[in-house]
């Protein structure tokens, strides 16, 4: 008997489990998209007279916190940082230090808080609190944006001084202390600041490298509005006033009701923009000196080394030459040198921040592999060679230049030289001009007629180097492109009064820079035999007339130099030209 029963147990048992096996999780809904939203606080919303030591912010679900250290900010800043939890549907922030009296309080959360299931963003959620009678209610908005690039710029601290302090400058403030009221950028280079009290402050922004709240690193981007700001108070309610009755600073919308006109007044508030730079430190250094290799050293500064010296503290032997060759903005210095010494001693004096005396090895240190270093030595140095020839088509009207790795010391010519046009051939037809001061670049005085199949061949140790290198076999195949291939871009710029000058250029779609011209005055400026493409134009206001963009200097109450872009794309077509009907005004 007892054996029936255990087959019996065991067949039951099998049917539950076969059962259960065949499970079916039941289908949901459709996703949730949507963020978490409160539905209570406590203390609640903007309360006064606050004296608990934590906040509690509950949800309509469960929610979970993105490193609430780094992403939640409170004005003003607190010596220690909260402690941030959650528990269910609640975010508890716990403060570990006392609060100031009298004293108003915005806890940002950025995008700090989300839903637990979802991942939902509940994103720029702001807290208030008071712990006097009073809460101050005021706002200010506004915008971060790259000087250079004129892109938003995400995850800047955006700062608020008030001008209180008893021993330091309001404009020293960003040098040395915390803010009093602090924000960050969200994707868009938006900020916003609530709870403010009715004061002027200094507004500062900053791309805090070490997390410290203060101005402290040369390489920490920053932004400043010029003035002391004040903020102000936002009503989102439209206030009804009769027509003709004027109220500054605000947007109208008109509607007529019982045959009368009224006006729905939407106030308007200022939107500080604030572009954002690396200052520039206004002290000239010597950032590196080396030995490039054999025949060539190099000194890099931070700024034009016009009144650099750079000279030899010995004496040198007739056959041993040097040729200083200055960078475009002369913050770099080559020295070009011929052999004759293993060393030298060399000094580099500004007369105020650098006095530099170095000996020189002038042999390149040996190779650490054997097999490598003989290779080195058996191999001879070559001058190269290299033109402005692009596929090989060379643009209407424009001269073929040919560009060296060194300055070209002298010329070898040989009746050798073959210039081919079609099947024609012509020895020794095409002269060469120095066409830059060190003699990098050389000039081919030759007219090439539109369509026609060129080539030239120049031969070996035809050009010789500084250091006394020569080049290989040079072979130019190219040809003439038509110009209606091509086609051209002309636009005047109308420039400011009170701008001495402007930097134009004209770029790709990819921003890959084509032609840059520099203008003192209005004027018509001309872009032409360009490859059908999309093009677009940069200006840059250069104020201190040196040629490049400039960044600004916050001691100095200095902007960066404004850089602007023209409203659209330039779409050149081939045997087209474009001439843009109204000039372009340019805006200070």
């Amino acid at each position: 008997m007892k054996k029936y029963v255990r087959h019996i147990v065991f067949l039951v048992m099998a049917v539950l489990l076969a059962g259960c096996a065949n499970i079916v999780t039941p289908t949901g809904g459709p996703k949730d998209d949507k963020p978490p939203v409160v539905v209570g606080t406590s203390p609640e919303y903007n309360a006064k007279n606050f004296t608990g030591k934590s906040i509690h912010i509950t949800f309509d679900e469960f929610v979970t916190l993105n490193n609430p250290s780094n992403t939640v900010l409170i004005s003003p800043p607190m010596n220690k940082k909260p402690t941030f939890r959650t528990s269910g549907k609640s975010v508890i922030i716990r403060f570990e230090e006392p609060l100031k009296s009298n004293t108003t309080y915005s806890i940002y959360f950025g995008d700090a808080i989300k839903d637990l299931h979802e991942g939902n963003v509940f994103s720029g959620y702001t807290f208030n609190f008071s712990t006097g009678d009073n809460i101050d209610s005021l706002s200010l908005n506004g915008k971060v944006i790259s000087a250079s690039a004129l892109s938003p710029m995400e995850g800047v601290f955006v700062s608020l001084y008030a001008d209180e302090n008893d021993t330091l400058p309001i404009d020293s403030l960003p040098y040395y202390v915390k803010p009093d009221y602090i924000t960050t950028t969200d994707k868009k280079g938006d900020f916003h600041f609530s709870g403010l009290a009715d004061k002027e402050y200094l507004i500062f922004a900053l791309k805090d490298n070490n997390s410290n709240l203060i101005y402290d690193l040369p390489n920490e981007e920053i932004a400043f509005h010029s003035d002391l700001v004040k903020p102000y108070f936002i009503d989102n309610k439209l206030v009804k006033s009769k027509k003709n009755d004027t109220i500054a600073d605000v947007e109208k919308d008109s509607l007529s009701s019982n045959d009368s006109v009224i006006e729905i007044q939407k106030p308007t508030y200022p939107n500080y923009e604030l572009f954002a730079f690396v200052q520039e430190d206004s002290v000239q250094k010597l950032f590196k000196k080396e030995l490039v290799e054999e025949g060539l050293l190099r000194f890099i500064f931070r700024y034009p080394a016009d009144n650099v010296s750079i000279t030899t503290l010995e004496e040198l032997p007739d056959t041993f030459n040097i040729l200083p060759v200055y960078s475009a903005r002369k913050d770099t210095v080559l020295w070009y040198f011929t052999p004759g010494k293993d060393s030298l001693w060399i000094s580099v004096n500004d007369g105020v921040n650098i006095c530099d005396t170095t000996h020189y090895s002038l042999k390149p240190r040996e190779s650490v592999s054997k097999r490598k270093r003989r290779q080195e030595e058996t191999k001879e140095k070559r001058l190269t060679v290299s033109s402005n020839i692009k596929s090989g088509k060379l643009k209407p009207e424009q001269p073929l230049i040919l560009t060296f790795n060194e300055p070209v010391a002298s010329l070898n010519w040989h009746d050798t030289t073959l210039f081919i046009i079609d099947k024609d051939t012509i020895i020794n037809d095409i002269q060469l001009t120095k066409a830059d001061e060190y003699g990098f670049r050389y000039k081919v005085e030759k007219s090439f007629e539109p369509s026609a199949k060129c080539q030239i061949i120049i031969p070996d140790s035809t050009f010789i180097g500084f250091r006394n290198i020569k080049n290989d076999v040079v072979k130019l195949s190219f040809q003439i492109q038509e110009e209606s291939a091509v086609g051209n871009i002309y636009v005047t710029i109308e420039l400011p009064d009170n701008v001495p000058q402007a930097i134009v250029e004209l770029s790709d779609e990819k921003g890959k820079a084509i032609d840059k011209q520099i203008i003192t005055q209005t004027q018509e400026l001309a872009f032409e035999y360009l490859d059908p493409g999309k093009y677009k134009l940069k200006a840059t206001l250069d104020l201190d007339a040196n040629g490049v963009w400039s960044p600004g200097n916050f001691s100095q109450k200095l902007q960066p130099e404004k850089i602007v872009f023209y409203n659209g794309t330039l779409e050149v077509r081939a045997n087209w030209d474009i001439d843009l009907d109204e000039p372009w005004k340019i805006e200070n």
